[in-house]
């Protein structure tokens, strides 16, 4: 009998390209690569079993997909309703219209990709594009959520002159006032957390007992296809199988995955990269 069960959300990456290099990214060393529209169109009907959000990232940037639209209308046939998150930098006028969809649930930009590249445009020109997008988006759009992410919060506060600078340009451009709320305009957000280190087989040791919400909250579907744990198993470290060669149900009803499933409820950790992860210390 299959271990599979309600997700809160599933990450989908519609391409590994990002074409950035953030300072506080990891490097893959796969190939570089993009799913082709029939296997997201099999993983759309497959995963709407099991949760009804989905997002269209993992290290990739999917402004990137100049097609995307064709894959929001595939979401929007499966019932699903989809996050998008991306850096900003690509973005273009016709993204107004484009995301300007029924089943977009939420657009996240990550504001801090700036801080973390050496780029060929000013944060004033960065911001702008985002601000211009935003109002132009709000105009068509006011039920999906726009979330400015600012992520990058440290032991140091370095982030501090960073994101003043931010608050106080999009405000700017946004012909608001700021104020210390989140809220900018409707449904439009600041959202703060903290910086986060990726899980790698390099990192310091963690420990071999906790939880996650790895296949039980949240799982992960690579470019390439294969099925991964959770949104930070980026290398597919963890593979538990691959959606072109198997049906996700069966997948999930692998041996490795009901072993991970069963031990984070447990409170056993039992895959190496998992007892190498910090950020699972936060549940």
């Amino acid at each position: 009998m299959s271990t599979l069960q309600k997700m809160h959300k599933v990450y989908i990456e519609l391409t590994s390209k990002c074409g950035l290099s953030c300072d506080f990214c990891p490097s893959a060393s796969r190939t570089l690569s993009s799913m082709e529209v029939e296997t997201f169109r099999k993983i759309n009907q497959e995963v709407k079993a099991f949760t009804k959000d989905i997002t269209y990232h993992v290290v990739g940037d999917p402004f990137l997909v100049e097609n995307i639209t064709e894959y929001l209308d595939i979401s929007h046939e499966a019932g699903l309703r989809v996050h998008i998150t991306t850096a900003g930098y690509y973005l273009e006028p016709w993204h107004v219209q484009a995301l300007n969809h029924p089943c977009i649930k939420q657009i996240n930009f990550s504001l801090n990709s700036y801080r973390g590249n050496k780029l060929p445009i000013s944060l004033e020109a960065y911001i702008e594009k985002i601000a211009d997008f935003t109002l132009g988006f709000r105009k068509l759009n006011t039920k999906s959520f726009i979330n400015f992410r600012l992520w990058n919060k440290d032991d140091d506060n370095s982030q501090v002159e960073y994101n003043t600078q931010v608050k106080k340009i999009m405000a700017e451009k946004l012909g608001v006032e700021l104020s210390d709320a989140r809220r900018l305009m409707y449904k439009t957000l600041f959202d703060f957390d903290s910086l986060f280190e990726w899980p790698s087989l390099d990192m310091p040791y963690v420990g071999d007992t906790g939880t996650c919400h790895g296949l039980t909250g949240q799982m992960a579907i690579l470019s390439s296809g294969e099925v991964v744990p959770c949104c930070f198993d980026y290398e597919a470290i963890v593979n538990l199988g691959n959606v072109k060669e198997m049906d996700l149900a069966s997948i999930l009803d692998t041996p490795r995955a009901k072993n991970m499933i069963q031990g984070f409820k447990e409170g056993i950790i039992t895959e190496d990269l998992c007892k190498h992860c910090s950020y699972r210390l936060k549940f």
